[in-house]
């Protein structure tokens, strides 16, 4: 880079200048003091020119050595640009002491090329979780989809006339509708959840009556199952004033899904337990656990984190029998994160499963 070097020059040529200068103010003292002017000065300009060739060659080097750090820096970055994940600059501890600050630089550059291949890494992570989204979500749609199709031609190729047939396949048309819509309305809400656009209102309110009123309506669903539900609140039982900090309509949606998996998932004459216990949100604030404990199949300890994940199925053929979607427990988990509540799993295989989380209160 001749510019680089002519540079380096001028700054050379002015150092000289200088030291020249002070070299001749010191030869001129010096003759004042009777010592022969020229004989101090050659003697001194002798030294100051070889200095001077001395500081050359060392511009000369250091323009070569920086030209080639910045040629480098271009390269490497032009090879990060074009995608290049194997693309660095090697540091080592002479080229530091030697280019200093573009030493620095190069750290600057490796950083960037070790953000980019994370960021590479991430978008491929996210491009399957989105392809596999895709997949599942078009497999779980056609499932009822060809179930309503195939009950409405079997009606319009003379169903319709027996009463008795006709009425059956309505009825599993209309059940296989009422699966669709369930679907659809959490694939919106796990999707209004992930990009931010689910809205939560926090607040305080009684978590009884609500633990209450949710075992109510799932009671139809409990005794066609054969399955007894019951609420276990200790001494809050009677206590309305226990209250806890959250969103209200979001938690009713959490208790709702873990007590329905509970009910589905059991076995014959089983049972569901929802406990409400005083415990630590944290080391100085108090807190309140909810835990849904059933008397089911359980869940094998390599399933307890996937189990949380869209479409996830330990038992595909169960779930499908029970008209589960895949991403109830999905949505409990972003809620609950939105809430700073993590849930906990605790299950064996045939002894049942046990989910709780601690809200602020």
């Amino acid at each position: 880079m001749p510019s680089l070097r002519k540079y380096f020059l001028q700054r050379a040529i002015i150092l000289f200048s200088l030291t020249f200068a002070a070299i001749l103010c010191t030869t001129l003292g010096l003759s004042a003091l009777g010592l022969h002017w020229t004989i101090v000065a050659f003697g001194s300009l002798i030294p100051a020119v070889a200095g001077l060739i001395a500081l050359i060659v060392v511009t000369e080097r250091s323009a070569d050595n920086v030209s080639r750090a910045l040629q480098t820096i271009v390269e490497t970055s032009d090879a990060i640009c074009n995608g290049a994940s194997a693309a660095r600059i090697s540091v080592d501890s002479a080229t530091r002491g030697e280019l200093g600050e573009i030493a620095n630089v190069y750290q600057a550059v490796n950083r960037l090329a070790d953000k980019q291949v994370a960021d590479i890494q991430e978008m491929k992570k996210l491009e399957t979780v989105r392809s596999e989204f895709l997949a599942n979500v078009s497999h779980e749609l056609r499932t009822p989809i060809f179930s309503i199709q195939g009950f409405l031609e079997t009606l319009l190729d003379g169903a319709l006339d027996d009463n008795n047939v006709s009425r059956q396949f309505v009825e599993k048309a209309y059940s296989n509708t009422l699966r669709l819509n369930v679907l659809l309305t959490d694939l919106i809400d796990i999707s209004r959840i992930e990009s931010g656009a689910m809205k939560f209102s926090f607040r305080y309110f009684p978590i009884i009556p609500l633990v209450q009123e949710i075992l109510r309506n799932l009671e139809p669903t409990a005794q066609a199952n054969g399955i007894s539900v019951r609420l276990d609140g200790g001494d809050l039982m009677f206590g309305n004033e226990t209250t806890v900090f959250g969103d209200r309509d979001r938690l009713a949606q959490v208790l709702t899904n873990l007590i329905e998996n509970a009910i589905k998932y059991n076995v014959a004459n089983g049972s569901v337990i929802v406990k409400v216990e005083r415990a630590a949100y944290s080391k100085h604030e108090a807190g309140v656990q909810i835990s849904v404990c059933d008397t089911g199949i359980g869940i094998a300890p390599e399933y307890h984190k996937r189990i949380f994940e869209r479409f996830y199925r330990v038992d595909k053929a169960r779930s499908r029998r029970v008209g589960g979607t895949g991403l109830g427990l999905a949505i409990v988990k972003h809620i609950l994160e939105a809430h700073k509540a993590p849930i906990c799993v605790q299950s064996e295989v045939n002894k049942g499963t046990c989910m709780s989380f601690t809200l602020k209160q």
